[in-house]
């Protein structure tokens, strides 16, 4: 396989800008998700000017940044704030298409309390009408799949299940809340395609001063139970003699193919 370059984008005014996350619809066209000042924006690259467009229907902070992800020809927002998903289509770029989620999430249970979902800044890649949206525990990193239905035609959208991991027991979502597990392994991207879901993960970390990529990294198959059924492929440990080392994952908008990346510029 041989790569080149077809097209080249110009973000403007980009030293003021914190990029989250750019993705390809089906269509083409590239749209990009980014904060500014107290706002945040999907930004549409077209080919003779560029379409910016602020969210301004989800509740957010800089510490809470929505999920933001494509589907179909629309692009999509969500913010473990609201209970509500909103989309964006590419015919009419500054209409937001607010869809309610019909159920909640359990929550986190703890000893004494219990502790709301966080949304992770970046949403899976989906190629039907479920989003992996992921979600983080007590750490920075995401720990929590939850596969989100949307249904366009008739403005609902549903979350089917919630799955971490290797986890041996289903999380009922009809319960207000569910046992942390005792190891949470890492997951920094996840795809839904064909009804399965898979997963890019690095080890059994999900807090401190962890990179992405650190320690071990495979990609496997989730079943409907949340086990990880079969291992498509794995790197193994990534230290590189006294020195650490790491890949990060992305899955393509296409859903064809995972973009593995150097952690540090001292990787092969």
């Amino acid at each position: 396989m041989q790569l080149k370059q077809t097209r080249s984008i110009t973000i403007g005014n980009a030293a003021q800008k914190q990029q989250y996350s750019i993705v390809i619809l089906k269509s083409g066209t590239i749209v990009s998700f980014f904060s500014q000042d107290d706002d945040c924006y999907v930004e549409w690259f077209g080919e003779n000017e560029n379409v910016q467009v602020r969210v301004e229907e989800i509740a957010w902070d800089v510490f809470d940044t929505p999920a933001f992800f494509h589907f179909g020809n629309h692009v999509g927002v969500y913010s473990s704030k609201n209970d509500f998903v909103v989309l964006y289509n590419e015919a009419e770029k500054h209409k937001a298409i607010k869809i309610p989620i019909e159920n909640k999430l359990p929550e986190i249970a703890f000893p004494s309390f219990n502790k709301p979902l966080s949304n992770y800044h970046r949403a899976g890649v989906t190629r039907n009408d479920v989003v992996p949206i992921l979600f983080t525990s007590m750490g920075l990193l995401p720990v929590y799949i939850a596969e989100l239905r949307i249904d366009l035609q008739n403005s609902t959208a549903t979350w089917n299940q919630l799955k971490y991991w290797n986890n041996k027991t289903t999380v009922d979502l009809h319960q207000e809340s569910f046992a942390k597990p005792a190891k949470s392994f890492a997951i920094l991207h996840a795809l839904n395609k064909q009804g399965i879901s898979y997963a890019y993960g690095i080890g059994d970390r999900e807090s401190g001063y962890l990179k992405p990529g650190m320690e071990f990294s495979e990609m496997a198959v989730i079943d409907e139970n949340g086990l990880a059924t079969e291992t498509l492929f794995s790197l193994g440990r990534l230290y590189k003699e006294s020195k650490k080392g790491g890949k990060e994952c992305l899955f393509a908008s296409s859903g064809k193919y995972a973009i593995l990346t150097p952690v540090y510029k001292a990787d092969d």
